[in-house]
């Protein structure tokens, strides 16, 4: 904000504070008489209306009673009576009633529902203010409809010193009465121009706000002693300046509605819902107030209580501009209508109770007050329910909430679900820690096998006895969910009992079930990927090597890439987090080893569970390698394959026997190249273990006119080459579909030789020359 316009607020909050604390000293310091006064024929000051909220209605002075003297001087010699024609801020008044004269004595404590009822809405017109500058600062508008506030504030705080006399208050409330229909019309203007780009004439702000100067200049005349004919004129002019002003503003709003009436768009809703609204808002105060002071002197409703009712309309303008609802306020007038309906009946009942039991003791006022506002407070807490509920309800229903955000994390998480691993590790875990159970699984039952997905303490051999005996349903220790059976798999969402040793609640269980729901969509995506992968795979072992088909082995390339990149993923993830946390555990337990209080026993403890750790570590590096074997592009192919078949022989439960010829031309190779044959030979092994059966196995390598041959032999059990593979969930893999397609991507060929029972021979052979670089 530039310096200038920095002094120039600070200067206008200084002068607001100024006027503050003097209008309250007033408002406070005084008691509101009330007595208005004017010459009778024998030029005697007559009372010729009497405020029944005011103190001097309170101590028996009546309407048409003469004022002999006041404050110990004759009436015409008192300031107030001689400016304004009224009696304010007087201690004592000698008053003839029929001849007869009494001294009457004003109650300087007396406060009156003049003093209070402006005080809130001021109040309530700052905190308006301070929010819509905070908030929404950078919007002409809402600047503008700050402006329409501040100016209601300043007439409210005003007031009451205005009432008893004090004439920089008549001066303010004269003033800022006639601005706020001009700055509320053009509050309209800049609204629907910033909101509906819609370009209203101007130029009537002009001559409004033209007026307002010159009559403002005009009040000077209050500073002169012979003002009570100026005031008399000033206050009905300013009463018309206010309902005309207003007229306009209903005026320029159904200008606007003719002209967007005929589109089916939002900005014709807003305009007729801001036209009625604006009508409901500022009739009571025009038609029950104003009109009937101006055309037959006296107030049918007096204007400090119809004042509230114009509040509404900028108040709900604020609220809607707030919360970015404005585009929606035809909903929310129908949602304030239904509730101010709903709210009838049960404050009907309670204001009839009320005046029942205290009938002796209430006026129409106070019935009115009971009635109108507990309307108002049903009604606001009914349209405020909702928005209350949703901020309370960690408080009010933990574990509604608790139950909520873990469904809301759940459904989100579903969608990056690809694989069975993830669907434990990011779907199971959230729900055995949310429901705090023991455990939990999701089983799948195919046709001739059955799965199992688990997470904490649970029988898995159990649940799968339960489970193919059908059993599980109606199981007393686990709360089991079938999911919709699918043709190649039946599924069920199981939770052990809860860790209070209960079983889990209505509430919670209705909970699984809609997550089964969602679970459901996820575990037939999981299968679709797993059945596209295969056909991918099959796919790409049989695509055609030969020059004419090189337009299409990109497919080939982008596969392995793929399966390399999530390899490194999680070769690196066990590495960073697993391993350096088994390091850590280590060096813990040797730290506790090596302390001499141990006994004996303990510290052999502690070693074995350190050797186990050991083990474990060394199991996970040799995953690690066998994941990304990084020691091809250090050491070569052939010294990594006799590194990894030497370890392998360890654990194989065969003879394994790997012989290697010329290998030079190989060596030179590219890296892609050297990891396809290592996951070739990978596969191979794996294979061997997992099925062959055999006894021996040899691996042979070796190169010959530009060729790289690798041979494989078993005297295993063998299979039936053209068996169709599993496309269940949890089937293996496509083991020899992949290694044909790697030896065909490299521009090779690969034979299989083999029968049930007779063991299985793999020749594979790969043109040195011509490896396509991957």
């Amino acid at each position: 904000m530039p310096t200038r316009k920095k002094y120039l607020f600070g200067a206008c909050i200084s002068v607001f504070f100024v006027l503050q604390i003097w209008f309250s000293l007033i408002t406070f310091h005084y008691p509101y008489i009330g007595i208005y006064l004017s010459l009778d024929e024998q030029e005697q000051w007559v009372i010729n209306e009497l405020n029944p909220e005011s103190a001097s209605a309170k101590i028996g002075i009546k309407v048409g009673d003469i004022v002999k003297e006041v404050d110990g001087k004759p009436p015409e010699e008192f300031y107030y009576v001689s400016r304004w024609g009224v009696i304010e801020q007087a201690s004592t008044l000698l008053i003839s009633r029929h001849g007869d004269e009494q001294e009457y004595k004003i109650n300087k404590n007396s406060t009156t529902s003049y003093d209070m009822i402006p005080l809130l809405e001021e109040l309530v017109c700052m905190l308006m203010v301070c929010l819509l500058t905070m908030k929404l600062g950078s919007s002409p508008s809402a600047r503008l409809l700050a402006s329409v506030f501040l100016t209601m504030s300043i007439v409210f705080m005003s007031l009451g010193a205005s009432i008893r006399g004090d004439l920089v208050g008549k001066l303010f409330v004269a003033t800022f009465m006639m601005a706020l229909p001009v700055v509320f019309l053009h509050f309209i203007i800049v609204f629907f121009k910033e909101k509906g780009n819609l370009q209203l004439p101007t130029r009537i702000l002009k001559y409004l706000y033209t007026m307002l100067i010159l009559w403002t200049i005009l009040r000077v005349f209050y500073f002169f002693p012979a003002t009570i004919d100026v005031y008399r004129y000033d206050s009905p002019v300013t009463l018309a300046f206010f309902i005309i002003g207003f007229i306009i503003n209903i005026g320029m709003i159904a200008h606007i509605y003719i002209k967007v009436r005929k589109q089916q768009s939002y900005l014709s809703s807003i305009v007729k819902s801001v036209c009625y609204s604006l009508f409901i808002s500022i009739f009571p105060i025009i038609c029950l107030s104003f009109l009937p002071k101006l055309i037959v002197g006296n107030w049918v409703i007096d204007a400090i209580y119809t004042s509230w009712i114009i509040l509404l309309f900028p108040i709900s303008f604020a609220y809607l501009i707030a919360s970015n609802q404005i585009y929606d306020i035809g909903l929310v007038i129908r949602r304030f209508l239904i509730v101010g309906l709903m709210s009838v009946l049960p404050v009907s009942i309670f204001t009839g109770v009320y005046v029942f039991l205290f009938n002796q003791e209430v006026n129409e006022k106070q019935i009115l007050f009971v009635f109108v506002g507990s309307i108002v407070l049903v009604s606001l807490m009914l349209y405020a329910a909702e928005y209350w509920t949703t901020k309370l309800e960690p408080f009010l229903f933990p574990r509604k909430f608790l139950l909520q955000s873990a469904l809301k994390k759940i459904s989100k998480d579903l969608g990056s679900i690809s694989n069975l691993r993830e669907l434990k590790e990011i779907i199971l875990v959230d729900i055995v820690n949310t429901l705090q159970v023991h455990g939990g699984a999701i089983v799948f039952r195919h046709k001739d096998d059955t799965e199992i997905i688990y997470h904490g303490e649970i029988d898995t051999l159990e649940i799968e006895k339960l489970v193919n005996s059908s059993m599980l349903l109606n199981h007393s220790k686990y709360t089991c969910i079938e999911m919709t059976g699918h043709e190649a798999y039946k599924g069920y969402l199981i939770m052990a009992r809860k860790k209070t040793n209960t079983l889990i609640a209505q509430e919670e269980k209705q909970w699984l079930q809609l997550i089964t729901s969602y679970l459901e969509v996820s575990l037939e995506n999981v299968h679709l990927i797993r059945k596209l992968t295969v056909n991918l795979q099959q796919f790409a072992s049989q695509l055609p090597h030969e020059a004419t088909a090189h337009d299409i082995q990109w497919f080939r390339k982008v596969m392995f890439e793929l399966q390399e990149e999530e390899r490194v993923r999680i070769a690196t993830d066990l590495h960073d987090t697993t391993m350096q946390d088994l390091f850590f555990l280590k060096r813990r337990l040797s730290t506790l080893a090596d302390k001499v209080t141990l006994h004996k026993s303990d510290q052999e403890q502690l070693n074995n569970m350190n050797n186990f750790v050991d083990m474990i570590n060394a199991s996970l590096r040799q995953s690690c390698f066998e994941l990304n074997p990084h020691l091809l592009k250090e050491v070569g192919l052939i010294q990594t394959l006799k590194m990894y078949i030497e370890k392998e022989a360890y654990s194989t439960p065969f003879e394994l026997i790997f012989e290697v010829g010329s290998s030079s031309f190989i060596e030179s190779k590219d890296l892609p190249t050297k990891r396809h044959i290592f996951r070739i030979v990978q596969e191979l092994l794996n294979n061997a273990k997992k099925h062959s059966q055999a006894t021996k196995v040899t691996m042979k390598m070796d190169e010959t006119n530009h060729f790289f041959y690798m041979n494989y032999e078993d005297n295993g059990v063998g299979f039936n080459d053209n068996k169709e593979p599993q496309l269940e969930i949890g089937a293996s893999g496509m083991g020899i579909e992949q290694m044909r397609s790697r030896v065909l991507h490299m521009g090779g060929q690969m034979d299989c030789l083999t029968q049930r029972g007779s063991g299985t021979i793999f020749k594979i052979r790969i043109p040195i020359e011509e490896v396509i670089s991957a």
